[in-house]
């Protein structure tokens, strides 16, 4: 009798381990580089297998089957995911949903047109800020790129200076004991704007003189 039941649970644990071997373990199918986030999830669900795997062994599979549709369900979750791997590769490839695989590439964006030259002598026409009348002052300009530096003659004083132009935009400010600050728009025919001096403002232009 005693030897009977030693067979019967050895029979019985030795169909365990071929039912447990016999269940196809799902397997990492998707590239974490490309795909980071399925890939994780992919990684979570073959632990959970492996995990629910030891808890039929600790149980010696006496879950009521439970486990095992488990198991099968995340296999069928695995399947999905490595699914939709392929689709967003095929996005990417130029599948289904994707752009034609001979289509053309986007024609590059074009550049930004160069900021207008302003580098030369200018005769600038101001009003003044603090009494009636206006003045006549000479500038010098030199230009690289949006940056520009030169020097500036007034009645009063004189001096370097130094701004910037963004598109049709200009600005500049004088390096003198009095600092005079321009700000304008570039036209067809000079620049003109309003310029300031001790928190007072006035309208001035400019004309090139070369």
């Amino acid at each position: 009798m005693k030897l009977r039941i030693k067979l019967l649970t050895l029979l019985a644990s030795a169909t365990m381990m071929v039912t447990l071997a016999g269940a196809q373990a799902p397997v990492a199918t998707v590239d974490p580089q490309a795909h980071g986030n399925l890939a994780s999830a992919q990684q979570s669900i073959i632990e959970a297998f492996n995990f629910i795997s030891s808890a039929q062994q600790a149980n010696n599979d006496q879950l009521g089957g439970h486990a095992g549709r488990a198991k099968d369900l995340l296999r069928q979750a695995n399947d999905e995911i490595s699914a939709a791997a392929a689709v967003a590769d095929s996005h990417q490839d130029g599948g289904i949903g994707g752009p034609p695989p001979n289509s053309a590439a986007p024609a590059p964006a074009a550049p930004p047109p160069p900021p207008p030259n302003l580098s030369g002598n200018w005769t600038i026409y101001a009003y003044n800020t603090n009494q009636p009348g206006s003045s006549l002052k000479q500038i010098q300009i030199s230009q690289i790129g949006n940056i520009i530096s030169g020097t500036f003659h007034g009645p009063h004083q004189h001096g370097k200076l130094q701004g910037w132009v963004s598109g049709n935009h200009v600005e500049f400010s004088t390096d003198t004991n009095d600092v005079l600050t321009f700000r304008g728009q570039i036209t067809a025919t000079g620049m003109s704007g309003m310029y300031g001096f001790h928190g007072q403002t006035a309208p001035w232009t400019a004309e090139r003189t070369n």
